[in-house]
């Protein structure tokens, strides 16, 4: 076990190189991690461990994330063969036909929330509805990070208590709770936190001016779609079948994967694009010069390569987080304050830092889930805290903080679908900003009436 003292190095040194990287070097983040990992393994060494133990560290946590990049790179594939065909195309017309730009923010927040809790995924959500958002918001000249931490807000709603989420799952597994148990016992803290972060969003729209402002312009930007792209109510199939069999409980790979098969079917039979052109849009990305800078900014985008940074500070984000978690820097840093614990909340207040600074570390969900629970499940035993108390504290910070940090692989994720850097969009995530919040109000008043 390292000593509180050494723990605290990696952590001091890794939040000084990313301010300097993001504030002063305007250098990309993997170079911060890329640095941040010569220093820990460079302290490891200092510290006793040989180099092959080291080595294994860095490499621990690779076998989490070939699915993650597979992911990314299907989805990269799928987005530009969308715009190709006209599902993106579309999805933006009948939006700027249908929405007000007053309500875009709360509908979007609603919308996503209720398809995240059906199909139980953030990127699954993101990457069908949250995609035709954000290039609606982006049509209509609205903000988007605003837009971006709506569609976030909304879509890890069922990310941390959909049924048939997965990471909801092992939340439940690793704090010992109930499911189903779990899953209630978070509506009372989500829905003062869904509510108030509704109630911005509808204010913060009615206070938005478009950049589209007279029909002229809108009327100008409809044709200019129908011109370019082949605009139909079918070409909407995509996104519809990629959420069916997401309910159906189909693996993220192999949903993707028919889908991009279906996407290239309908390009070529329906829209009568052609083959080879379609397999070099899933490799190269979409791109089309229609005079209009916003437009090309929107439908120029997706392919396997627009996705390679990303996969490159996941990898890196990956590496840390495992040598971070070999040689027990959270357990050490959180062991001192354990020892003084004597209030319920206090305990509850723990939860979320550790759990957060475990997504800070360790770059994922699982760990800011599993590392806490692990450490803390004893505490929560002793203090006559439920089991469920110790999920939901979980899934109302770490889990959900995970698509506002950077590095953290949801981030990346969500960046690479939406288009929109974290750094911008961290700030608008309203209904992840308030559950801790609201977790600690609704908290108090169980323990008080107990």
């Amino acid at each position: 076990m390292l000593t509180f003292k050494q723990a605290l190095l990696p952590v001091f040194t890794m939040i000084f190189l990313i301010i300097m990287s993001v504030t002063y070097w305007n250098s990309p983040i993997q170079i911060a991690l890329f640095l941040e990992i010569l220093i820990v393994a460079a302290l490891s060494l200092i510290w006793g461990y040989k180099w092959s133990e080291i080595e294994k560290m860095l490499f621990s946590s690779f076998k989490n994330i070939g699915n993650v990049i597979m992911i990314l790179f299907l989805i990269g594939m799928m987005i530009g063969i969308w715009i190709a065909i006209g599902t993106v195309p579309t999805m933006i017309y009948y939006g700027l036909k249908t929405i007000n730009p007053k309500y875009f923010l709360v509908l979007s927040f609603i919308s996503t929330s209720i398809v995240s809790m059906a199909v139980g995924t953030a990127v699954g959500t993101a990457s069908t509805i949250g995609l035709a958002l954000i290039s609606i918001a982006e049509s209509l000249g609205l903000s988007m990070p605003l837009a971006a931490g709506a569609i976030i807000s909304g879509s890890y709603v069922g990310d941390r208590m959909s049924p048939v989420s997965s990471i909801a799952n092992i939340t439940a597994h690793s704090s010992g709770a109930d499911l189903m148990d779990m899953v209630y016992h978070m509506f009372y803290t989500a829905l003062p936190a869904y509510f108030s972060a509704a109630l911005i969003y509808l204010i913060i729209g009615f206070n938005s001016q478009s950049v589209i402002t007279n029909s002229n312009n809108f009327s100008n930007l409809i044709s200019l779609l129908n011109e370019h792209f082949f605009i139909s109510i079918w070409m909407l199939l995509p996104p519809v079948v990629i959420i069916i069999l997401a309910l159906m409980r189909m693996p993220t790979i192999i949903n993707l994967s028919l889908n991009i098969i279906f996407s290239i079917f309908l390009g070529v039979f329906f829209v009568g694009k052609n083959w080879s052109e379609l397999l070099n849009i899933m490799f190269r990305g979409f791109t089309e010069m229609t005079g209009i800078d916003f437009i090309d900014n929107i439908i120029s985008r997706g392919g396997l390569t627009s996705m390679l940074e990303l996969i490159s500070l996941i990898i890196f984000a990956v590496i840390l987080g495992g040598i971070l978690e070999q040689i027990g820097v959270l357990d050490s840093i959180l062991k001192p304050f354990l020892k003084h614990i004597k209030e319920k909340l206090h305990l509850i207040s723990i939860t979320f830092i550790s759990s957060i600074i475990s997504a800070v570390l360790g770059c994922n969900q699982f760990l800011a889930v599993f590392l806490p629970a692990r450490m803390l499940i004893k505490h929560y035993d002793k203090m006559d805290l439920k089991r469920k108390d110790l999920a939901r504290a979980l899934g109302d910070s770490g889990l959900v903080f995970s698509p506002l940090i950077p590095w953290n692989v949801n981030a990346l994720m969500m960046t690479a679908v939406l288009g929109v850097n974290t750094l911008d969009y961290m700030y608008f995530a309203f209904f992840i900003l308030l559950l801790p919040f609201s977790n600690l109000l609704v908290s108090y008043f169980e323990i008080k009436e107990k």
